[in-house]
């Protein structure tokens, strides 16, 4: 399932900035009616409205189907933007556009889904590494495109065999998924107490406002959105960065591509660290400073020194990729019992709504500030979009170093078992049900109806126990 997840995910990035490499000759073939950036923007833009509607297809009707339903709106958008290569060059820039809106609108349904995917396939040693890889399949569709693009489109003949192969790979990505993509593994017992209930249960539109309640989330969320932000714009921006030093496309597009790779083999490696010293805090400071210090040197480093230019690179993705699913899943602990699909989806909302602010206005900040040479001059540091970047990713790591607590360890607590613990991690995903539960089997017993729940055999009236009971009411109270 999260091989799956991740490829849909990387389709629907791959997408997005699929004319990123190749912003010239697309932008020629359409007669500069439509440009490259404006088509990643729109991503941005449309994941405001759509994210409330995504989150509450998911949690009303189920992973699977979010899923599905994101794959088929991406492929019929990669579709049109095929089928408008048969226009002429003004109808087929405004068909693209239509088709990249189309595709946009599914992206709430992947990037929203790690997190739930985790919380109903892996257990709580594995979740961080999880989330980590689905989330970082984002940068795999970017890594995918910058890899590809450069040497398929060689000129403006070739823009709809690209549109063509974006297609197929959107289409098979989505049929495979049809097949055999799952909401809940099909062995367990837990999955459809907690699965029907919560799918015939109105949605909580409450938990929307209720997240920011609880303490520290809304440090997650500005930490996940200055991440998100950084990304967009290193994406965006790269080319117009590296081509001021005379990188060609080719170059630019494989150093576009090992810096997106380096983002994911860093998240995996700081997410195995996660997993296994389960302290979020240290981590998440420990990447925002390293961040800083690495958009500080790719800005001071000389472009013209290719290598250098590519270390520096490697180094600020190796420690921005782990941010965004580290940040993540210390959003789902603090804002519990919100939803998992909830708490990604305010996160990556505030982070596109904050990438379509700053991504254009660094890229309008640049061109109006660059010299004779295209580079920002010294004095004008203010304009330079790295240390715009530097001075945002400073800034949240001081919050999270003087203003961020942690709720796990900002209460006290009697000391606890394994056993505890273990039944405290898995209490989380399910306890918000329990009203709902109860308040399910009163509306059964008074109509005098019976259903398959009622039958349930004895060890799923005890994990029901365990799982709706804290785990020291459980020692304390025998009888239960």
């Amino acid at each position: 399932m999260l091989a799956i997840l991740s490829v849909l995910t990387a389709v629907n990035q791959g997408i997005c900035y699929s004319y990123a490499p190749i912003a010239g000759i697309v932008e020629k073939r359409w007669e500069e009616r439509v440009h490259s950036t404006e088509l990643i923007t729109v991503y941005f833009i449309s994941y405001i409205p759509c994210s409330f509607i995504g989150s509450w297809i998911m949690d009303k009707k189920g992973l699977r189907y979010g899923v599905l339903l994101g794959g088929l709106l991406q492929a019929l958008g990669a579709g049109l933007r095929y089928f408008a290569c048969a226009f002429h060059p003004a109808g087929e820039a405004y068909v693209t556009l239509v088709g990249q809106i189309l595709a946009s609108v599914a992206m709430p349904f992947m990037v929203n889904s790690p997190a739930v995917l985790s919380a109903n396939w892996y257990p709580p040693s594995m979740r961080a590494t999880s989330t980590s890889v689905a989330v970082n399949a984002n940068a795999m569709g970017t890594a995918f495109v910058y890899l590809t693009a450069p040497f398929i489109v060689l000129s403006s003949d070739d823009v709809p065999y690209w549109n063509l192969y974006v297609a197929l790979v959107a289409t098979a990505s989505w049929v495979v998924a049809f097949f055999f993509f799952q909401s809940f593994p099909r062995t367990g017992v837990a999955q459809s107490i907690v699965s029907d209930v919560q799918l015939r249960d109105e949605y909580d539109w409450a938990q929307w406002a209720t997240a920011f309640t609880h303490s520290g989330f809304w440090h997650t969320v500005v930490a996940f959105s200055v991440a998100e932000c950084i990304l967009n714009a290193m994406c965006a921006l790269l080319g117009k960065f590296l081509s001021v030093a005379r990188f060609s496309k080719s170059q630019i597009g494989i150093v576009g591509a090992a810096f997106i790779v380096s983002s994911l083999i860093g998240g995996q490696v700081i997410s195995q660290y996660v997993d296994r010293k389960r302290n979020h805090k240290t981590a998440l400071q420990l990447c925002l400073l390293l961040t800083a210090v690495a958009v500080a040197s790719f800005r001071l480093v000389p472009k013209v020194n290719v290598h250098a230019t590519l270390v520096s690179l490697m180094f600020l993705g190796a420690v921005l990729g782990p941010l965004q699913p580290i940040v993540l899943e210390l959003g789902v602990e603090c804002a519990y019992p919100t939803s998992e699909a909830t708490v990604a989806a305010l996160q990556q909302l505030c982070g596109n709504f904050l990438s379509a602010i700053v991504v254009p206005g660094l890229s309008a900040l640049r061109r109006t500030h660059v010299d004779s040479t295209g580079h920002v001059p010294p004095r004008n540091f203010y304009a330079s979009p790295e240390w715009v970047m530097v001075f945002m990713t400073t800034a949240t790591f001081v919050v999270f170093c003087f203003l961020y607590v942690d709720p796990l360890r900002a209460t006290s607590a009697p000391p606890c078992t394994n056993v505890d613990v273990s039944l405290h991690l898995q209490q989380r995903h399910v306890q918000a049900l329990r009203p709902r539960v109860q308040e399910s089997q009163r509306s059964k017993q008074q109509q005098g109806a019976r259903s398959h729940h009622e039958d349930v055999p004895r060890h799923r009236e005890l994990l029901l126990i365990v799982r709706t009971h804290p785990p020291t009411s459980l020692i304390t109270n025998p009888s239960l």
